[in-house]
């Protein structure tokens, strides 16, 4: 299927945000306006996180929010958002300039998304080039 496909209409690119809650939610926006998941489930990948820290933070400069699959997950998917000048999830941790968003229908369906994810978080000069691109032009090229 390949992560640009994933990823079709679900990336958005900003230049900065107050909050690492607000990223989330910008985030996930189009997951919820293409019908794949509820607010719901927003509110849930950030109680996780305030339950048990910035543990969604992969790589440096790299998080990925998310939640157990529930009634909010319409289907399974995953979205990213380049914030340009980063956004800190706690005072101990870098800046992170890549939050994809995933959301899992259940235990199996979000494997192949992971596998796509994992090669690209495997590779480091895509994950520079990433962090790099200021643009959505810049940002797909660089996927």
């Amino acid at each position: 299927m390949g992560i640009k496909n994933i990823l079709n209409g679900m990336i958005q690119v900003i230049d900065n945000v107050e909050t690492w809650e607000k990223a989330i939610e910008i985030g996930a926006t189009p997951l919820i306006k293409s019908n794949k998941i509820k607010f719901g489930y927003v509110e849930s990948m950030i109680q996780n996180i305030k339950n048990m820290g910035p543990y969604v933070i992969l790589i440096p400069g790299v998080a990925m929010p998310h939640a157990r699959p529930d009634e909010n997950v319409l289907e399974s998917s995953l979205s990213l958002l380049k914030i340009n000048s980063g956004v800190k999830f706690s005072e101990e941790t870098e800046n992170v300039y890549l939050v994809f968003c995933l959301a899992a229908k259940d235990s199996n369906s979000h494997i192949e998304i992971i596998e796509q994810l994992t090669e690209v978080l495997g590779d480091d000069e895509k994950i520079a080039n990433l962090i790099k691109a200021k643009t959505m032009d810049e940002l797909v090229k660089s996927l």
